[in-house]
């Protein structure tokens, strides 16, 4: 397999994973939103080496630690500086 072939594969995997994940582990409404075959999906996930129940368990992980940054996040820029011309000294 060529080098562009491997990269190629893998960047597969990474969409198809990321998908995946974003659909929480459902490899059929993964497929739908990527525009794929669900057969592709479960055949590039398989050929990965991940069970589905795997998949799961990261998309629940993935959700938490999202769940848990989002609490901890520093307000936006525009609402933590004030603005310029609440700056300004008289």
């Amino acid at each position: 397999m060529t080098a562009y072939a491997q990269e190629l594969r893998r960047c597969q995997l990474v969409l198809i994973l990321r998908a995946v994940l974003d659909a929480g582990g459902n490899q059929c409404a993964a497929a739908r939103a990527a525009g794929l075959h669900r057969n592709t999906v479960w055949r590039v996930v398989r050929e990965a080496g991940y069970t589905p129940e795997q998949l799961k368990r990261m998309a629940r992980a993935r959700a938490r630690h999202a769940e848990m940054g989002a609490a901890q996040r520093k307000p936006p820029a525009s609402e933590a500086m004030p603005r310029a011309e609440e700056r300004r000294v008289a």
